[in-house]
């Protein structure tokens, strides 16, 4: 029962924060972007996005991290948008 009300407590102060760092987004007026870090096991993948084969980077992903195809999509789409290609 202890943890359940820890739980809850935690998740209201999140909630708290979250709103507390929306008011102050609002009123700096600025946008919070995320920085993107690239794994270094997935320099293979960076360059074959680099030649703009999209194919090639998912199936190297997929042969790095074990992941299905919907996973590396997901994946490669974030690291060619972190990366600006």
């Amino acid at each position: 029962m202890n943890t359940d009300l820890e739980t809850q407590a935690l998740h209201e102060r999140v909630a708290k924060l979250e709103a507390e760092m929306r008011f102050l987004y609002k009123l700096l007026n600025v946008t919070f972007v995320p920085t993107f870090e690239l794994d270094p096991a997935d320099h293979e993948v960076v360059e074959w996005l680099k030649k703009n084969n999209v194919i090639k980077a998912m199936a190297t992903y997929r042969d790095i991290h074990k992941v299905g195809l919907s996973a590396a999509k997901a994946a490669v789409e974030e690291i060619r948008a972190g990366l600006g290609l």
